[in-house]
């Protein structure tokens, strides 16, 4: 599989992933000025932007590690276009990853959630 086909279905593995705990999905792939937020969803009144990362193997390190603080900065700036399009300035929201990865001997996939994985300042 092409590796855009494999990083679309990760997303959907997330997205189905977050609904079976409960969290609406508002949008997938939304783009503002070139810049891209794989999934964002709600919980609680609370506005969650998701980076989705996959890995087939951790030998080159955990998913979630490959984002980076310029990656950060792009999906910070596209929350705030969110926000700013959704007049949803005032919504509380927070930055998840979501990493898929295959398992052991790669016959399983593994999905972790990591709630706060960084801040609105990149960090």
């Amino acid at each position: 599989m092409h590796t855009s086909g494999i990083g679309s279905l990760a997303e959907e593995i997330a997205a189905c992933f977050l609904r079976m705990r409960g969290y609406s999905v508002l949008e997938r792939n939304y783009r503002f000025l070139r810049k891209e937020i794989d999934v964002v969803a709600e919980k609680g009144g609370r506005l969650v932007f998701v980076e989705v990362k996959f890995r087939g193997s951790v030998a080159r390190g955990l998913p979630r590690e490959a984002v980076d603080a310029r990656k950060m900065r792009h999906i910070v700036l596209a929350a705030r276009g969110y926000l700013s399009e959704r007049r949803r300035e005032s919504s509380p929201c927070r930055f998840d990853v979501i990493e898929v990865r295959l398992g052991r001997g790669g016959t399983a996939l593994v999905v972790e959630h990591v709630a706060g994985a960084f801040d609105a300042e990149g960090r």
